[in-house]
């Protein structure tokens, strides 16, 4: 009895045991299998910090090398300027005085002649005698001349205006002979050069109306004028008046209210050849005196429809003659933008992708009294920023800086001498 006894009381220990056991190893499974998972949590995440921390890492690496290279392109830039201004002749004006407290004031200006035009140079002497205003030669090319850049656009108001007609030239006549001028000009100026013609600037009655213009269209900085004046000339060898046209160039800078470039030139009768030349011996000055003879008393009625070919010749030698000198003027003339306002490194440019700006594009910012004829001495190099286009629109643009020192901050429609400039 004793040993059954003790069997069954070591069955009932071995069944009550056992389901303990088993349940404290799953417990055991459950509980490291939980701890895998944590682990491998603890894994990923931490992989996908260290990502993000590389590629921040590599993002500030590649803006260090951005902003380097920009140092890098800008100095290029200035040391640029600096060789060109170098390789041309210098003046140096230097004035000095004494204020009432008795300080001593010394200002120098050193003027480098690669960059300086004739304003900055003085006017030459003038020859009254010979002096015309409708014959003012344009500025030749320089020597170091680097501002032609065929990217960008000047603005331009373009004005063709005709005289009074009279009999042998009529108004018809004279407006398609306009016309031909105008697109000529056109042609020949936009094949060198880029420009943007544009009407004339309006009158306008309040400021509300000037504000919605300036905003919606592109501002002229040069005035283009060509005047078609109709002239009477007495012709001893037709015995009689007839007509000639006269063909007047001026360009003026609107902002500075000064005259570029001013030519003239004659075109003649539009309707008959010019008479033969006369001759010097011979069978020809009997044929002359004959022609001469006819001509007397004679005040033939315009009947020709269409223009003689020495005048269409005349008009587009005389047209293609004013676009050289224009070309020439402004082959040197740089270019620039103004500037609306600057604030918090951010440059609002008064053109848009209209004059030739686009996304990405890096122009330098500068200070126009400095930069570029005075850019040899030494406050110089603290006038150059450089930017880059962040938005455009048709006629307006946004940059931030993106090298160089702080310009600004410049009020909105404030007077400011800074303006972006292509290099």
């Amino acid at each position: 009895m004793l040993i059954l006894r003790n069997l069954i009381t070591r069955a009932l220990k071995s069944y009550f045991v056992l389901p303990r056991t088993l349940a404290f190893g799953v417990c055991l499974s459950l509980s490291s299998q939980g701890l895998g998972q944590n682990s491998e949590g603890q894994n990923s995440s931490s992989k996908e910090l260290s990502d993000t921390k590389q590629s921040l890492s590599k993002s500030t690496r590649d803006k260090k090398t951005q902003k380097s290279s920009n140092e890098e392109k800008l100095k290029t830039v200035r040391e640029l300027l600096i060789s060109e201004a170098l390789k041309a002749k210098a003046r140096i004006k230097a004035s000095s005085w004494i204020d009432n407290d008795g300080a001593l004031h010394e200002n120098l200006y050193v003027l480098s002649e690669a960059y300086a035009g004739k304003s900055v140079l003085g006017r030459p002497s003038i020859d009254v005698e010979n002096f015309n205003i409708n014959n003012l030669e344009s500025e030749k090319k320089g020597k170091y001349c680097r501002f032609a850049n065929p990217t960008y656009a000047r603005v331009a108001e373009l004005n063709v205006v005709v005289g009074r007609s009279s009999l042998e030239i009529p108004f018809n006549d004279l407006n398609m002979v306009k016309n031909t001028i105008e697109k000529t000009f056109k042609d020949g100026l936009s094949s060198h050069q880029k420009w943007l013609f544009v009407s004339k600037k309006p009158v306008f009655n309040t400021n509300y109306e000037r504000f919605l213009s300036s905003s919606s269209v592109n501002l002229g900085e040069y005035e283009i004028t060509l005047n078609l004046e109709p002239i009477e000339k007495f012709s001893y060898r037709k015995k009689r008046n007839h007509t000639e046209l006269k063909l007047v160039l001026v360009i003026k800078d609107i902002q500075k209210n000064q005259i570029i470039v001013s030519s003239q030139k004659f075109l003649p009768s539009p309707w008959a050849d010019p008479p033969i030349p006369a001759p010097r011996s011979g069978i020809e000055q009997v044929a002359y005196s004959i022609y001469e003879a006819n001509q007397v008393g004679k005040f033939p009625i315009t009947t020709q429809k269409a223009f003689s070919s020495s005048f269409v010749g005349s008009v587009l030698d005389s047209t293609s003659e004013l676009v050289k000198k224009t070309i020439l003027a402004f082959d040197c003339r740089q270019i620039s933008f103004p500037i609306s306002e600057i604030s918090d490194n951010i440059i609002h440019i008064e053109a848009g992708y209209e004059r030739g700006l686009r996304i990405g594009d890096q122009l330098l910012l500068t200070d126009s009294q400095m930069i570029p004829h005075r850019i040899l001495e030494e406050a110089a190099i603290e006038k150059i920023a450089l930017v880059e286009i962040q938005s455009v629109t048709a006629y307006k643009a946004k940059a931030i800086k993106v090298a160089g020192p702080n310009l600004g901050p410049v009020s909105r429609r404030g007077r400011t001498n800074v303006n972006v400039t292509p290099f």
